[in-house]
């Protein structure tokens, strides 16, 4: 029940990045003079005059002959900028497939603040299915090196991975004789502790609208799992997966 909700919640909140992004995506006027003008058009009249309201509810009007071109719901012309933003990402924590676990789903949502310098800081959870399901916690930092067109950046993950569900009981056979038999064992409750992450990364972002940008990253997933079993016996299980995750970044 725990696991659908999570998974649900954070669904619901990629519908509502991408439903309120293309909302607000926007007129941009190019002028002459080399001004952009970001905002929506109220009116084109035949006269050849256009008129604009901007983001701050401010009316402009331009003649045909002040206007380069018009770019209906463009992109934006600088995809760095500062404030707050969601990420919203989705993807796969790739490992060897003769795992049971070869290619774990993983949703996160990361909320924070960019930086013009290109820094971006930020902390936010998600939902990753491994044997159980579990609730990461993460700490989020990138650095963009452009603010125009396709962008690419260094990303690092780190924080904690909380477990969702109860582990099936484990089989432990009790050695009374030369070999075990299957009699001779019971079974005993194993309790799942999730641990550490930690995942550095690379990727690229570029802009679909003015508020919304797409983001691709390949990095390296290191975790730990630990389980405490009843009889005090502990079990730790280190993971090192290929994350690969396509995004929303709306702002």
């Amino acid at each position: 029940m725990i696991k659908k909700s999570v998974s649900a919640f954070l669904s619901l909140l990629f519908m509502i990045n991408l439903s309120f992004a293309q909302k607000h995506k926007r007129d941009v006027i190019y002028l002459k003079n080399g001004s952009v003008i970001n905002g929506q058009i109220i009116s084109s009249l035949p006269s050849g005059q256009v008129k604009i309201k901007t983001k701050d509810n401010s009316l402009w009007v331009f003649e045909s002959s002040q206007i380069d071109s018009i770019s209906k719901s463009g992109r934006a012309s600088n995809q760095i900028r500062n404030g707050y933003f969601n990420l919203t990402e989705a993807g796969i924590l790739a490992g060897n497939t003769n795992n049971k676990y070869g290619s774990p789903f993983s949703l996160m949502n990361i909320s924070g603040w960019q930086f013009k310098s290109g820094f971006s800081i930020g902390a936010g959870a998600g939902v990753e299915f491994f044997s159980e399901t579990y609730l990461p916690v993460v700490a989020d930092f990138r650095y963009y090196l452009k603010r125009h067109g396709v962008n690419p950046f260094f990303g690092l993950q780190g924080g904690y991975s909380f477990a969702l569900d109860t582990p099936d009981k484990q089989y432990v056979y009790q050695n009374y004789i030369l070999w075990p038999e299957p009699s001779s064992g019971n079974t005993l409750d194993i309790k799942a502790r999730g641990g550490f992450l930690f995942n550095p990364s690379l990727g690229f972002c570029t802009s679909l609208n003015e508020n919304m940008a797409f983001t691709f990253s390949v990095g390296y997933r290191i975790m730990r799992h630990r389980y405490n079993r009843e009889d005090n016996y502990k079990i730790d299980i280190d993971y090192n997966r290929l994350s690969i995750k396509v995004g929303l970044i709306f702002q």
